[in-house]
């Protein structure tokens, strides 16, 4: 829900929104990417998602048509053969930490704006990152969906969020 409505936190729609109906954008996240863009010097994009990489060409597809930047593409690795299949619904939290982690590794030098949303563990997944990695992480914007309290940012300098 961050950047394409999902509506992650009711099953039925989240299987609606991300099998059946056609994709739909967050209004105004399109325009949130491409000021990023403009404004910060060699700005680049990772789209790091809990969504099976199975839908890799139709999410990289839509978000071109759609006008966003040029990103890469971080989704989870789920086979309908095996137990992996299971992992469509778990936590997210370790999973994120991990493939972010892989990036701010990849890349030491850059510094970070993580872009998120309050429905599922961004901002705990955020905070995390940024306690152990304070020096890359420059801010934390995260997209209020359900009301969240502003208690689930506590521990991370307000200059930061």
């Amino acid at each position: 829900d961050t950047v394409k409505i999902t509506n992650y936190l009711d099953k039925k729609e989240f299987f609606k929104n991300t099998f059946i109906r056609d994709f739909q954008v967050v209004p105004g996240m399109k325009n949130v990417f491409l000021k990023c863009r403009s404004h910060y010097d060699n700005c680049a994009f990772h789209f790091v998602s809990a969504s099976p990489y199975q839908l890799f060409e139709a999410l990289s597809s839509f978000f071109e048509a759609e006008g966003f930047p040029f990103a890469t593409y971080h989704l989870k690795r789920i086979r309908v053969k095996d137990k992996t299949l299971l992992q469509l619904f778990a936590d997210p939290f370790e999973y994120k930490i991990g493939q972010i982690e892989r990036i701010l590794h990849k890349y030491p030098q850059r510094k970070f704006i993580l872009i998120g949303d309050s429905g599922e563990k961004d901002p705990e997944v955020y905070i995390e990152l940024c306690r152990r990695y304070p020096e890359q992480i420059e801010k934390i914007w995260i997209r209020n969906v359900n009301d969240a309290d502003a208690s689930r940012m506590d521990g991370i300098d307000k200059e930061k969020w």
